[in-house]
């Protein structure tokens, strides 16, 4: 069974205040409360086995296109030749869509050979850690890798989900007849949309830590339906390679300090986000805008480019830029996120 991840720190009540009062600098100026932080998927060392886990997802109605299973698979061959992904070499994969109507699928990795422990942010003794890709389709009918990762706990782990479940109060009995549904729209939208036994309205669990969202159906599909691929990311038309990963600092937790919380807003280009990096060694990612319900914070610590290493590519705009992911996690997993992406969705500032 999985080992369950540290407990995160539980706050105060004025603690938990000062953080839904917080300025995070959306678009339209007002706080938003913060997600994560509250330890839901601290309790997920419990599992209620193989056969209650089948019925908390959908499967795929249908095959992938075969033009993204040539793409995934040739992005996981890729991540496979350096640390900490060398366990995907040779690995299964499975492909479910992230949906309806976002066009994002999610690709699942069985990284072989890694069951000791020992990958980056997987404690020893772990199961052997779920790596994952999130590929999304462009209106032009190519597709941009838009995050990638592994760990115990990464996004869309069902254990998180079961873990929510669990803090809802509902058995295994009840657990059983819940159905939830994958959505992404985005790296600072990724949850699972439940329909619980009862009946009633559906209700959000955020992917990425298992935290119940303030979010209805009306308030995810006006956020959801402005979402569109990032333009500068791997991308099955325009071929690029992955060079090794770059840490600026170890892994830090943003709720550690909380000065970032006042600080302004990075005025940051693209080509300038690696020097900004470098030179402040870690930085904090916030969600924000406008239609925003909640926010929340992510420590980046480190960078993945992705150049065009080939002299017979076709010459075009896309293909000569460098994509470049951002290296954000929790201490049991990595994860690892186009940067055009997350300036779409929020603002970076200085920890």
């Amino acid at each position: 069974m999985p080992e369950a991840r540290k407990p995160q720190k539980k706050l105060t009540t004025t603690c938990k205040i000062l953080l839904c009062a917080s300025i995070l600098y959306s678009a339209s100026g007002a706080g938003l409360p913060l997600a994560g932080g509250l330890g839901t998927a601290g309790a997920a060392g419990e599992r209620t086995g193989q056969a209650a886990l089948a019925t908390l997802r959908t499967a795929a109605d249908a095959p992938a296109p075969e033009a993204l299973r040539r793409f995934a698979a040739e992005a996981v061959g890729q991540l496979a030749q350096a640390e900490p992904f060398t366990a995907w070499a040779g690995a299964d994969t499975a492909i479910e869509p992230l949906g309806p109507g976002t066009h994002s699928w999610l690709v699942t990795v069985a990284a072989a050979g890694s069951g000791q422990g020992g990958a980056a942010g997987v404690p020893p003794g772990a199961s052997a850690p779920r790596g994952y890709l999130i590929i999304s389709a462009t209106e032009s009918g190519d597709y941009k890798l838009v995050e990638y990762g592994m760990g115990t706990y990464s996004v869309f782990d069902p254990a998180l989900l079961e873990a929510a479940l669990r803090q809802s109060g509902l058995g295994a009995a009840a657990a059983g007849r819940v159905t939830a549904v994958p959505l992404y729209a985005g790296p600072a939208l990724a949850a699972w949309k439940v329909r619980l036994p009862d009946g009633g309205e559906p209700q959000y669990v955020n992917a990425a830590d298992g935290e119940w969202l303030p979010e209805t159906t009306g308030s995810w599909d006006k956020q959801a339906g402005g979402y569109a691929p990032p333009r500068l990311a791997a991308s099955s038309r325009a071929p690029l390679s992955p060079a090794p990963i770059v840490y600026t600092s170890s892994r830090f937790d943003p709720y550690d300090n909380l000065l970032w919380m006042t600080a302004k807003p990075l005025a940051l280009k693209s080509d300038a986000f690696i020097g900004k990096l470098k030179t402040s060694r870690k930085l904090v990612y916030a969600a924000s805008g406008p239609e925003r319900t909640y926010s929340f914070p992510l420590p980046v610590y480190g960078y993945q480019t992705w150049t065009n290493n080939s002299p017979l590519a076709e010459p075009s705009a896309e293909a000569e830029a460098e994509a470049v992911y951002v290296v954000t996690g929790t201490d049991t997993a990595i994860r690892l996120i186009a940067l055009d992406a997350l300036m779409e969705s929020g603002k970076f500032v200085t920890f």
